[in-house]
């Protein structure tokens, strides 16, 4: 037999080494003269030119060379020479092969390629100023045109980062740089003494570990693939003719993009970017006092957009932060230089960068497609404005379609709810930043679904303050409560939802395009599943929801139109018939290019004759392979041979009868038993079956984004569906929480402000199972809007005034409260100073942040306000903090429209201030004498009195924190003089007084009588 020798299959896919066609690496396989060499060459865009035969067994590692010559009249059928390595030798080789396989994967480009580190040092003795590679020109052009990018660039099997690029990957991953040029334009002084761009690389099972990572540093990161492979550059005449594969860009990621478009699997409920936005803002001052705010917000997980305008002084930034504890930017759209330094610098200290981006033309059908979806929300032109910017900026992320879905927009502000600032929610415990025990939404979050728990987080955000809304969800509550243990549609619909993926998020990135077919085969069949449990159950919606008479009409108008809606968006959707389209076999294959080619089933797909008239073309070359067979079997006179495998398409021939083969036959491994061999007409339809493969690749998922176009058609009502199913795993969720003991429904009154309370309990004290002492709340205008509370450290008064402001919250989300009895008024907002704590970032003191609070309060509160004032004036000396709480309660009570106030303190001559809105009540306490302490030691009662108390029992706190006992005695000793101190200061000052008055001659003794009365002796 004659034939050019080539590589065996297992060495085809194991050797990756960067070579050029001109160099050959030569290994000696002979014991003498007679010694051979294996020409290993890895162009794999020219076929593999010249090859070589080899053998592999299990045994013993031999490793035989077996060459014959066409030109060679006298020589045997079968290689005259073989020469077996020792398992040393062959481990050692097998071993750097293998590594290489593992680190890279290069095609060969015009005579140059980079190298490992031992040819960087062969390829640096050649002239530095030689042409860039094919690969680095093309690496060159790409960047060139992507500078605000960091491209992470397919070759082979592994990513490779460039230049610049490489330096910033590399320090982050944390990986080893290769040397070479710097910059992409060869204008660093040291490139000149290398060849080739500097560049890192890591496998590409690992790019969505690292995109994660690059993404988190606030980098811009473009991935490009490779647009044609090997079989379609060689026979489609189309197919480019460059030396190197075409690439293109394929995804652009940023933090806030990454987790929509990313094709990696992302489960639980909080992901990458899952509650972040993108920003467009404007900024304008007026005649240099005040500011007008113009945003449009987009967050892309939740296919969300909120507009908003609004007004602040010049130099404050108050709306500004709220708005951004929120909504959460991570990218900000803005004309940098409109931008004042301390909003600049809030950004920064954020991490939020600030993007200038220029004003680009949009297309006229853009142009007439925002002015259309403008007609059903009616922006401002400032906003539109924005509109376009932002969706000038989504096209490079390809989620520019969710700028024009109107159903999608919404105000940051709406006369149905109110905001908690950043304040109460951080120091009510609202949210935990690492989503643990011991905040309310810990407490309330029973969601099924992650949509549902997005939704709840909303909910807790922004409290109703629409009293027909918030009986909406109470109603709604005690329905799903009564007919829950009574209903076998609601026993199943909440075991349908335990299992539900994150349907909102799918179906955006079924819009965007970027999700796998796995994702997309179980949303179809989770909707599905929805719409066949609604036709199962049509008698029980029939009866209770199709009318407003029915139990769930008259119980629940939320629920009835929650349903209501439901039912008809399910019934109408063509879902469960694209799903008939899915192979459902090939959605579980693990092989990705069966996945991609067996996805459709034919028999029902409508848009399958591109794909059926592919795969007819590769039956008929498989045709031609069968008559290959036939007619190898003749002449092998072996009826039952079949081929090796239906990938190569290999011959398996006895190592006994190969030397009666024919000439052209090309051999292309070995056991100690048999060869394998491949004819030429084999060998030029296994290439030509290869093609007609990566043709169905390409057809297929061509189809496959139809396909996501006829899904994302249905979007609007997809989306309805799903805000529906959130909606009602919300009211199963504080229905859970209400089923706790002794949880009652709030009762909502009219007129002025109040909240009345009987035996009410901290929601989340009471939760992390802490006996928690019950108490009553009195506040009203017949029983003070000011309650100054005063109290031993550690009595529980921060508890108390917390309580109040959680069960406010809690009631009007539309919860039940833990208490015996409830009724309040509808409060617009709740405003906390609690705590201490000072600002370093911006310089402010303990007090000066605690001074800052009190004017927010100040300017933002009104007479449906709840306040909660904690210690005011800790941060000063005792006079001025004095002064100043005495100043705030005075300043309160004179008000015609006060709002409610609760009012700790450690300064009990606050409660002297005469006010019929004001009540002054203490935590009870128990004191107690102990053998060796001088001071009093304290049992606290937890229970809320009446009347004032006027030592805060300090030393007893000091005692609870284990000081020692010398200095807590010594300690008491010197409050005590300074006690006594103070007793005499003021016993001088009143007798002062009365000799003044008494000593007077100018006035009458009816008046000097009047005056001694009036002096506050107490």
């Amino acid at each position: 037999m004659a034939g050019q020798p080539t590589i065996s299959r297992f060495f085809k896919k194991a050797v990756k080494a960067e070579l050029t066609h001109k160099q050959e690496q030569e290994v000696a396989v002979g014991n003498g003269a007679g010694s051979e060499s294996i020409c290993l060459d890895t162009d794999e865009e020219d076929n593999l030119s010249s090859v070589a035969s080899t053998t592999v067994t299990n045994d013993s590692f031999p490793l035989k060379d077996s060459v014959s010559s066409k030109n060679s009249k006298n020589s045997e059928k079968t290689s005259g020479t073989s020469t077996t390595f020792n398992d040393i030798d062959f481990a050692k080789k097998l071993d750097r092969i293998m590594k290489r396989r593992s680190d890279e994967n290069v095609e060969a480009e015009d005579d140059e390629e980079e190298g490992e580190e031992d040819f960087v040092k062969k390829k640096a003795r050649k002239s530095p100023t030689a042409k860039l590679t094919p690969l680095d020109k093309q690496v060159k052009d790409l960047k060139m045109h992507h500078r605000d990018k960091v491209l992470v660039i397919r070759v082979g099997y592994k990513y490779k980062c460039f230049a610049e690029d490489a330096v910033t990957v590399s320090r982050i991953l944390h990986i080893k740089l290769v040397p070479g040029k710097l910059t992409i334009d060869e204008s660093n002084p040291q490139d000149c003494n290398h060849r080739q761009f500097a560049y890192c690389s890591f496998p590409d099972v690992r790019l969505n570990v690292h995109l994660e990572r690059l993404v988190h540093h606030n980098l811009k990161v473009a991935v490009v693939e490779q647009a044609e492979t090997s079989a379609i550059k060689k026979h489609d005449p189309g197919a480019s003719k460059s030396s190197v594969f075409e690439r293109k860009i394929s995804n652009v990621f940023t933090k806030a993009t990454f987790g929509v478009n990313s094709t990696f699997v992302l489960r639980g409920k909080r992901i990458l970017g899952d509650t972040n936005s993108i920003w467009a803002l404007s900024r304008d001052v007026h005649q240099g006092k005040v500011a007008k705010y113009s945003l449009i917000s987009v967050n892309l997980n939740n296919g969300e957009v909120v507009y908003d305008e609004f007004e602040e002084p010049n130099l404050a930034d108050e709306k500004l932060q709220i708005r951004i504890k929120y909504l959460q930017p991570i990218e900000v759209l803005i004309n940098t230089d409109d931008l004042p330094l301390h909003v600049a610098k809030f950004f920064k200290d954020t991490s939020c960068p600030l993007i200038h981006k220029q004003e680009y033309d949009l297309e006229d059908h853009v142009v007439q497609a925002i002015k259309v979806m403008n007609e059903k929300i009616q922006l401002s032109p400032s906003l539109i404005r924005l509109v376009s910017k932002l969706y000038s900026h989504m096209v490079e992320y390809n989620n520019e379609q969710v700028m024009l879905i109107p159903s999608i927009y919404s105000p940051f502000a709406s006369k149905i709810h109110m905001l908690l600032d950043p304040n109460s929610l951080q120091s009510l415990d609202i949210f935990t930043h690492d989503g643990g025990k011991g905040s309310l939404f810990w407490l309330l979050d029973h969601t099924r679904t992650s949509f549902g728990f997005r939704m709840l987080r909303e909910w807790i955000l922004k409290p109703l303050i629409d009293v027909h809304q918030i009986e909406e969800r109470l109603d709604a509550i005690e329905c799903i409560t009564s007919e829950i243990n009574n209903s076998i549609f609601f026993e199943s619909l909440n075991q349908m939802l335990n299992h539900t993926p994150d349907l909102l998020r799918t179906l955006n990135r079924i819009m965007y395009g970027t999700t796998s077919r796995k994702e997309v085969y179980f949303y179809l069949k989770q909707i599905t599943s929805f719409v066949d449990h609604f036709k199962m159950h049509q008698s029980y919606l029939s009866e209770h929801f199709k009318s407003s008479d029915g139990r769930i009409g008259k119980q629940s108008p939320l629920l009835f139109r929650l349903f209501s809606e439901l039912n008809e968006l399910l019934s109408t959707t063509q879902l469960p018939h694209f799903l008939t389209m899915i192979n459902v076999s090939a959605v579980m294959e693990k092989n990705s290019d069966k996945q991609v080619m067996d996805f459709f089933n034919l028999n029902n797909y409508d848009c399958s004759e591109g794909i059926i008239k592919i795969q007819r073309e590769s039956e008929s070359v498989r045709s031609q392979l069968k008559e290959e067979l036939a007619e190898i079997r003749k002449y092998l006179k072996r009826p039952y041979l079949n081929f090796r495998d239906e990938v190569d398409y290999l011959i398996e021939v006895k190592n006994s009868q190969i030397k009666d083969l024919p000439d052209d036959w090309i051999k292309v491994n070995n056991t100690k038993m048999v060869s394998r061999f491949t004819t030429p007409r084999t060998q030029k339809l296994t290439q030509k079956l290869e093609y007609y493969k990566d043709l169905l690749i390409r057809e297929s998922e061509l189809q496959y984004k139809e396909f996501l176009n006829k899904i994302t058609a249905e979007y609007t009502e997809l989306r309805k569906i799903t805000l529906n199913l959130a909606q009602y795993d919300c009211i199963l969720s504080l229905a859970a929480t209400s089923c706790n003991v002794n949880y009652v429904r709030p009762t909502f009154v009219n007129g002025q402000q109040a909240i009345i309370a009987k035996n009410a309990r901290n929601p989340i004290i009471e939760s992390l199972d802490v006996h928690y002492v019950p108490n009553d709340i009195m506040m009203s205008p017949e029983n003070g809007k000011i309650n100054i509370i005063t109290g031993p450290n550690m009595g529980g008064k921060s508890s108390y005034i917390r309580q109040v402001a959680l069960l406010t919250i809690m009631a009007q989300i539309g919860s039940f409260v833990p208490a015996e009895e409830i009724r309040l008024s509808i409060f617009e907002n709740v405003l906390t100073r609690i705590g201490a704590h000072d600002d370093i970032i911006n310089g402010d003191s303990t007090f000066k942040v605690e001074m800052l609070d009190i004017l927010h309060i100040l300017k933002n509160c009104n007479k449906r306000s709840l306040l909660l004032l904690d210690e005011v004036g800790r941060g000063t000396g005792t006079h001025d903090g004095i002064a100043i709480s005495y100043a705030l309660i005075k300043y309160f009570s004179e008000l015609s429209d006060c709002p409610l106030i609760l009012f700790t303190t450690h300064f009990p001559m606050l409660g002297e201030i005469k006010s019929p809105l004001i009540r002054n009540y203490h935590m009870d306490y128990v004191e107690e004498q102990k053998t060796g302490e001088d001071w009093m030691s304290v049992i606290f009662l937890y229970k809320l009195k009446k009347g004032l108390t006027y030592n805060s029992y300090g030393m007893n706190v000091a005692k609870l924190a284990r000081l020692d006992k010398d200095i807590i005695n010594r300690a008491f000793s010197i409050s005590e003089e300074l006690r006594k101190e103070s007793i005499n200061e003021d016993a001088l000052k009143l007798f002062s007084s009365l000799k003044r008055i008494l000593k007077s001659d100018n006035i009458t003794a009816t008046d000097k009588l009047a005056k001694l009365l009036s002096l506050d002796i107490h």
